[in-house]
C-alpha cells in the first residue's frame, strides 16, 4: 500500500512504455525505408511486417498517405519518384515469387539495340491468375540459370531473352539486338547455343531463326561494331553478294587501320559512316590520311552513309558490285 506523500511510479512506467513503443516503430520505419531504397522505392506488406511494422501501423501509413498502395500488398514510399524500373519491380512483387521481367521488357532493361523502356512484360509461374494489366507469359519452366537480377529486379538473362525474342520479333530486330549483345560482351555464342539446345525444343517458335543467326556468326571472328554495320551486312546478304570480312586490320605506314568491312582479296573496303563520322576537322584530316595510306597499298574504300543505306540501298549495292567487277 502506497504511503502518504509517496509519488506514484505509474506515470513514469507509462511514459517509458510509450517511449519504447515509439522507438520500436521508428526503428521499424527506418528498416523498411532501407529496404525501399534498395528496391526503387517499393516494398511488400510481408517485408514491412518482417521489419517490425504492425498491421495497424501499416494501415495508418496507407491512410495518411505516407505510403502509396500500388497493388494489393505492394507499397511505395510517398515521394519516391515513379520510374519504369520501379514499375517493373512492383509488378514482379505483385505476382509473387518466381515472377521475372522477360521478353521485350527484359530486352529494354538490358538496353539492347532496338528496344526502349516503357512496357511491362513478365514471365510468371503457371497457375497464378491475377489480373494486373500486364503482358504475362507462362512457360512450362524457367530454369534458375536463365534468371538474374539488375538493380534488384529479377530478369531473364540475355541468352534467354534473345531466345524468347526470336519467337516474337522480326528477324532483323533479333539480329541487331544479338549483335549488340555480342559486341558489348553481354553474351557469348557458346552460351546462347547451349541455352537454345536446352530450351528451344522442336516446335518452339523462333528456334530455327536463332539457330541460323548463331551459325552465321560462328564462322566469323569479329562482330559488327554498330547496328549500321549489321544492317549493311544484311543488305549484302540479301543481294547474294559475297560476305566481306568484319573489322579487318591492315598495316599501313601510318599504323594499323581497322576496316569496317573488307573484301580482302580484291582489296575493297566498305566504311559505314555513322552519325558521328567526321565530328571534327581534325578527325576529317585523320580519315583522309588513312584513306591515302590504304590507297598506296592498292585498297579502294567505299563510304556508305546512314541516309544512303536507309533511303537508297540499291545505289549502295550497285556501287559495291561495280567496284568488285573492276578489280582483279
Amino acid at each position: 500500500m502506497r504511503q502518504v506523500g509517496q509519488k506514484s511510479t505509474r506515470p513514469v512506467i507509462v511514459r517509458q512504455a510509450l517511449y519504447d513503443a515509439r522507438s520500436i516503430r521508428e526503428a521499424a520505419a527506418r528498416r523498411i525505408a532501407a529496404v525501399a531504397r534498395s528496391q526503387h522505392g517499393v516494398f511488400t506488406r510481408a517485408q514491412a511486417l518482417a521489419c517490425g511494422m504492425s498491421p495497424r501501423s501499416i494501415d495508418r501509413r496507407l491512410v495518411s498517405g505516407v505510403w502509396d498502395r500500388l497493388y494489393p500488398g505492394v507499397y511505395r514510399l510517398a515521394g519516391a519518384p515513379a520510374t519504369w524500373r520501379q514499375s517493373l519491380l512492383a509488378a514482379c512483387l505483385s505476382w509473387g515469387d518466381g515472377a521475372t521481367v522477360s521478353h521485350r521488357a527484359a530486352a529494354a532493361l538490358w538496353e539492347l539495340a532496338g528496344f526502349r523502356p516503357g512496357s511491362i512484360e513478365l514471365t510468371v509461374p503457371r497457375g497464378r491468375q491475377r489480373a494486373r494489366g500486364h503482358v504475362v507469359h507462362r512457360p512450362l519452366a524457367l530454369a534458375a540459370v536463365d534468371v538474374t537480377k539488375i538493380e534488384a529486379i529479377p530478369v531473364t538473362t540475355v541468352a534467354r531473352t534473345m531466345i524468347d525474342m526470336a519467337g516474337l520479333e522480326r528477324a532483323e530486330v533479333v539480329e541487331e539486338a544479338l549483335d549488340d549483345a555480342l559486341r558489348r560482351g553481354l553474351l557469348t555464342l557458346s552460351r546462347l547455343r547451349w541455352r537454345l539446345r536446352e530450351t528451344g525444343g522442336r516446335g518452339r517458335q523462333g528456334t530455327p531463326l536463332m539457330g541460323r543467326l548463331i551459325d552465321a556468326r560462328a564462322s566469323s571472328s569479329a562482330v559488327p561494331q554498330s547496328v549500321f554495320e549489321t544492317r549493311l551486312l544484311r543488305i549484302l546478304r540479301g543481294a547474294r553478294l559475297p560476305m566481306p570480312a568484319i573489322q579487318h586490320e591492315v598495316r599501313t605506314h601510318r599504323g594499323l587501320a581497322t576496316l569496317d568491312l573488307a573484301y580482302v582479296e580484291q582489296r575493297v573496303a566498305i566504311e559505314a559512316d555513322g552519325f558521328r563520322w567526321h565530328s571534327s576537322r581534325q578527325q576529317w584530316d585523320r580519315d583522309r590520311a588513312r584513306n591515302n595510306a590504304l590507297a598506296m597499298l592498292g585498297w579502294t574504300v567505299i563510304h556508305v552513309t546512314w541516309p544512303q543505306l536507309r533511303d537508297r540501298p540499291d545505289e549502295v549495292l550497285e556501287a559495291i558490285r561495280a567496284t568488285l567487277r573492276r578489280v582483279p
